[in-house]
């Protein structure tokens, strides 16, 4: 059974949020728009303990517009579904016959909900399994039953790498003699790496390799665990080695450091009571690219991809984001109302337009899908120029969450198509030629309910070269092509292809601003600026 959707109202910093999750969903949003929240909410209500929580008024969401009511409340409803029709009869899941409801994609589903009242400073909890119309199941022991998911399915949270075990740190009493060996091991790793004996070394991967088969529960069904990446990925038997083992078994020390870390820090995560044998977690790692080198978090998360549970993380790192599929990343944005979770749903894209926003976003520009708005330009020249010019007006682009992006080789449909899926607001600039033409029917078909000129903008100009050179900048494109003013006759078309065959587009676009700065008489043409205005306003929020 695996975790398949959170629902939140209510709660912390969440007003309202409806979160889709998968095997592996990794979440990126800005900072105060409910991540943390997110996660709170999921070590409360499936901690290891099992205990009933206990809240208190900073817990429930306030309305500062409203201010404090006389009465709240929150809800923190988790769906769970089957990872294969008929896992419901396993012995595990037996006792929550009562409460399953009927099937979802041919898998039967658990909607279990935790939620809390506030009046008068008394705060009333209450835990409970929901109908599939969400009504509350009245069943006498619901309480007993709460208490066993969040046994079989508790989370553990691990914290950013900042928190991991420092040297000397003291091991608890209610740690396994396993436990101590990989923290000894990790200790000295992490200490002396050269005075690391390939025995000790052997011993602290059996160890990790025991603590894997104890506490992730890779071996526990005789049916093949539920596909992380492909379909039997982890069907292997003991006489096998496991995929973490093998990882750390045929890399270097420093890799080993890495995984023995992560570990050592699972052991911590889930306190000092021991899991049971046949729990299986919900791993939350929070913002783990916190100090590591981008080579360590590189390996990190090869190690984090290859633990078998479900995984949950939080990142601000787009190289480790250049590492996750589209359709496992969630962007979170938090509105008035409610923290809308946007993702690129599989089917939106086809084969193609995935491979192109892969390469050319994913893998060679991750930090643009933090951006708040992507400003789409044809050229290079646009690339420098647009930043230079938001500059000369007071502006900082980057600052402003806007992110440039020529889009001529990676298309510019699957650009828009996946930008409106993570709910990042665009505008696109094209050239006023054919092709130009071309991409702002492209742009027109994918706008919705909204005026052109908030999405678009078409050049009146071939280019952006002739747009200048006919608003201000003849001089200095003459002065580029090294035209003197004996030869009037020549034409713009020349003058301008002359200029760039003699200076490259970055040099050019550099000597443009720096004419704009020093030279240029009347301010920056009223067309760039509107563009610049209207992509910090996008980003802003104002549409």
């Amino acid at each position: 059974m695996r975790l398949d959707r959170i629902e939140i109202a209510g709660f912390r910093g969440i007003n309202r949020l409806s979160l889709q999750v998968d095997e592996l969903t990794v979440l990126i949003g800005e900072n105060a728009w409910g991540k943390s929240s997110l996660l709170d909410a999921l070590e409360i209500a499936l901690h290891p303990s099992g205990d009933k929580p206990q809240f208190k008024r900073s817990d429930f969401h306030v309305d500062h517009v409203l201010g404090v009511l006389p009465e709240q409340q929150f809800q923190i409803i988790l769906r769970w579904q089957e990872s294969f029709p008929g896992e419901h009869k396993a012995r595990r899941y037996r006792r929550f016959k009562p409460v399953w409801n009927g099937t979802n994609a041919g898998c039967r589903t658990l909607d279990y909900c935790l939620s809390a009242t506030i009046q008068e400073s008394k705060v009333s909890v209450r835990r409970a399994f929901l109908s599939s119309q969400g009504d509350m199941i009245e069943h006498e022991n619901s309480d007993a039953l709460a208490s066993h998911l969040m046994q079989i399915h508790p989370v553990v949270r691990v914290r950013d790498a900042r928190r991991m075990r420092v040297p000397g740190q003291a091991v608890t009493k209610d740690n396994t003699r396993l436990e101590q060996r990989l923290d000894n091991t990790y200790r000295r790793l992490l200490m002396m790496p050269g005075h690391v004996n390939k025995g000790e070394i052997k011993s602290g991967l059996h160890a990790m390799r025991q603590l894997l088969d104890h506490y992730f529960a890779a071996y526990e069904h005789d049916r093949d665990p539920y596909p992380i990446h492909a379909p039997g990925a982890l069907a292997i038997t003991h006489n096998q080695m496991h995929p973490l083992e093998a990882v750390a078994a045929n890399t270097s020390n420093q890799s080993r450091l890495v995984l023995m870390g992560l570990l050592s820090a699972f052991v911590r995560a889930r306190g000092p009571k021991q899991l049971k044998r046949n729990a299986r977690p919900v791993m939350l790692f929070e913002d783990p690219e916190g100090r590591l080198h981008p080579t360590l978090l590189n390996q990190a998360w090869r190690l984090i991809q290859l633990m078998p549970m479900q995984k949950l993380l939080t990142t601000n790192s787009g190289d480790l984001l250049a590492g996750v599929q589209l359709d496992h990343i969630r962007r979170l944005v938090r509105h008035p109302t409610e923290t809308h979770s946007h993702q690129v749903p599989s089917h939106l894209l086809s084969q193609d337009e995935r491979r192109r926003v892969t390469f050319h976003v994913r893998f060679h520009r991750p930090s643009a899908l933090f951006a708040r708005c992507w400003l789409l330009v044809e050229g290079e020249t646009e690339i420098w120029l647009f930043n230079e010019l938001a500059r000369l007006q007071g502006y900082d682009l980057a600052a402003e969450g806007v992110h440039l992006i020529e889009f001529a080789q990676s298309g510019l449909r699957p650009l828009i198509k996946a930008a409106k899926a993570l709910g990042i607001e665009w505008h696109l600039v094209a050239d006023g030629d054919m092709a130009g033409k071309k991409y702002a029917a492209t742009a027109r078909g994918q706008i919705e309910h909204q005026p052109e000129g908030a999405r678009l903008t078409v050049l009146p100009d071939r280019d952006i070269e002739h747009y200048l050179y006919n608003n201000g900048y003849e001089p200095l494109f003459r002065d580029m092509a090294g035209v003197t003013a004996q030869q009037p006759h020549m034409n713009d078309k020349r003058i301008i292809a002359k200029a760039l065959k003699r200076y490259a587009k970055p040099d050019a676009a550099l000597a443009i601003i720096a004419y704009t700065e020093n030279e240029l008489k009347a301010p920056i043409p009223k067309l760039l600026r509107w563009v610049i205005q209207r992509a910090i306003g996008l980003a802003r929020g104002v549409g």
